[in-house]
Order: C-alpha cells, then sequence, then structure tokens
C-alpha cells in the first residue's frame, strides 16, 4: 500500500493506493495563488506527475474549500468510479449566496466557504455529466471491503449529524429572507469540521487513519472502538492548530508517523508547535521511530534545497513496514 500526503499548501490532498486500486481524499483548494508557494502543486498534477491514470473512488471529508476546491478538476482529467461525500445537500442557490453582504463585503470565512459550494454545485454538475454517482457517506456504512484485502472503515459522520446538517443545506436554499439564509450559512460553515468524514484504511499489517478536520468526539470513538483502530500513520486532524490532536485521537491510531497537512507559512496557527511537540513526546515514551511529517515544510525536514510536493509512505503489508519517499517538484 502506498499513502501520499500532496502538498497543496494549505489544504489536504491525500492518496492511497495498493495494487491497481486508487482512492483520493480531498483534493485542496482550487485557488490560484496557493500554488504560487515553493514546493506547492495541485491535486491534479501530482496525479499526473506520479503516473494515476483512473481513480476508482474519490471521498470528499467535507464541503470546505481547503478539502473539495480541487476536485472538480481532477474529475475534469480523470476517469472517476464514483465519489462519497460527508453530507449530499441538493445542488446550491450560488445567486442566493452571491446576495449575502458579509460575503460581499470580504469576510474570509464567508468567501472560503462561498468557494466551497461553488466547487460543490460544480462537482455535481460534472458529474451528472459523466454518470458518476455521488454517494452520501458516513459511520452508518461502517466496515467496506474495497476490494480483498483492502479495506476501508468509515467512523464518522454519524446519521443524525448527517440528518440535522442536510436539513440546514434544505431550509438555506428555501429561505427568502437575507438576513435569515446569511445567519444559517455560517451555521452550516461551522458545522463542517464536526460533520467530516473520518476513517480508517487498511490494507494486511498496515493501516492509516485520517481524521478529516473532526476535532470533537475522539473520547467517543476511544470507548467504542478502543485499540482496534491502531495504525501505524495518523494524519493530524485540522491541519495541526491547537486543537489537532485530542489525546483520544493518539489513543485510538497509537501512531509512528504523524502527518500534518498544512502550509508552509503555517497559515490560521496550523502545525502548531504544542502539538508537533506532544507528538514526538508521544514517540519518545512510546520508543517509536517513525516521526512527524508537515507537508509544506518536507524539504526543511529534509535540511536540503529541494521544493517537495509530497511524501509517500511505503507500506509493507506483510510485514508491516514503512519507508518514506519524498517526491520532487
Amino acid at each position: 500500500m502506498q499513502v501520499h500526503f500532496i502538498n497543496v499548501g494549505y489544504g489536504e490532498a491525500i492518496l492511497v493506493t495498493q495494487d491497481d486500486n486508487t482512492i483520493l481524499i480531498d483534493g485542496g483548494t482550487n485557488r490560484t495563488e496557493e500554488y504560487e508557494q515553493p514546493g506547492c502543486i495541485r491535486t491534479t498534477d501530482y496525479l499526473k506527475k506520479i503516473g494515476i491514470s483512473k481513480i476508482d473512488l474519490v471521498i470528499i471529508t467535507h464541503i470546505h474549500d481547503d478539502h473539495i476546491g480541487g476536485i472538480p478538476e481532477v474529475i475534469r482529467n480523470f476517469p472517476v468510479s464514483q465519489v462519497w461525500i460527508n453530507v449530499r445537500p441538493d445542488m446550491p442557490d450560488m445567486e442566493l449566496i452571491h446576495q449575502f453582504d458579509s460575503v460581499i463585503k470580504g469576510n474570509l470565512s464567508g468567501i472560503l466557504f462561498r468557494n466551497a459550494l461553488e466547487s460543490y454545485a460544480e462537482l455535481l454538475e460534472e458529474c451528472g455529466r459523466r454518470g458518476i454517482p455521488v454517494h452520501q457517506k458516513g459511520k452508518e456504512d461502517g466496515f467496506l471491503s474495497f476490494t480483498e484485502g483492502f479495506d476501508i472503515e468509515l467512523l464518522t459522520p454519524g446519521k443524525q449529524m448527517q440528518m440535522e446538517t442536510r436539513d440546514a443545506y434544505d431550509r438555506l436554499f428555501i429561505e427568502k429572507e437575507i438576513g435569515k439564509a446569511e445567519a444559517l450559512f455560517y451555521e452550516i460553515d461551522k458545522l463542517g469540521n464536526s460533520t467530516s468524514i473520518s476513517l480508517r484504511i487498511k490494507a494486511g499489517k498496515t493501516a492509516v487513519l485520517l481524521s478529516g478536520d473532526k476535532v470533537d468526539g475522539w473520547e467517543e470513538i476511544f470507548q467504542e472502538y478502543g485499540s482496534g483502530l491502531e495504525s501505524q500513520i495518523l494524519k493530524v486532524t485540522h491541519h495541526g492548530q491547537i486543537d489537532g490532536l485530542p489525546q483520544a485521537m493518539i489513543e485510538v491510531a497509537q501512531p509512528e508517523i504523524f502527518v500534518i497537512c498544512s502550509s508552509a507559512d503555517k497559515r490560521f496557527n496550523s502545525a502548531h508547535p504544542a502539538v508537533i511537540d506532544r507528538a514526538h513526546i508521544f514517540l519518545q515514551e512510546k520508543r517509536k521511530n517513525g516521526g512527524v511529517y508537515i507537508t509544506g515544510c518536507l524539504g526543511a525536514e529534509m535540511e536540503v534545497e529541494k521544493e517537495i510536493c509530497g511524501v509517500c509512505f511505503l507500506c509493507d503489508v506483510t510485514t508491516g513496514k514503512i519507508e518514506a519517499h519524498f517526491h520532487e517538484c
């Protein structure tokens, strides 16, 4: 199994392959300025660079710009068999959303969520045009064997949260009063991280735990699964911001390798020093020889003057051994 963490700047794009099977989890943003920094690469360009010819499954953890923005371009450039998403609302009313005063006046959070909804609408159009099914998926779907010996376990979101979020979207798209619609818009934006798909992908003796941006609920996940979700690789949640490494998440995964998807400038206090320190302390206390990788800082971590656009973990499914390899831009 190979697990690629792509340097898409501030955002996430993760490719998992096993034999001829390919799964893409999120696709970074589509904003041009994000890719002007050294080492940053669009998901589509990275996939072409490493020779990917088709994608069996695209998973969108949640509808935020830095996760969904690059997906429509991927769908235009590669044969895709199916798409999973945490919540599948109907086509958004973008004409309504462009009327919101706070978005028009430059509220960054509003602008980014508007961009995410635009990307979602584009995704639905592209998938409809190509006959690609888009399925809402979450915890209720549980454990799925993608192919023999290559398994996905969906941990979140729960059905109740999906229903509440879908209801909020439905109310947004029929609300006639702009003020009330705008309030719903920001309410849904805030729900995005909590409703993220979090999942574990396993092949043989190797596993990776991917958390989306979900920071809450890990105590409940630990109580339910205990040590049943141990994974050599843990993708730290919420870009490694101060809330991005709940203790229960560490207890669930017991990882050897921590990966933080953050830009080189560690925007929005991502790749927070306290989070990095906690990861290193855990590895030292457990005498694990893995490490902590930050996607936007891979060149600096290697102490070489190279632009590194991604790290690939080669996972031996028979022995459980993992090696890190770096892709230059």
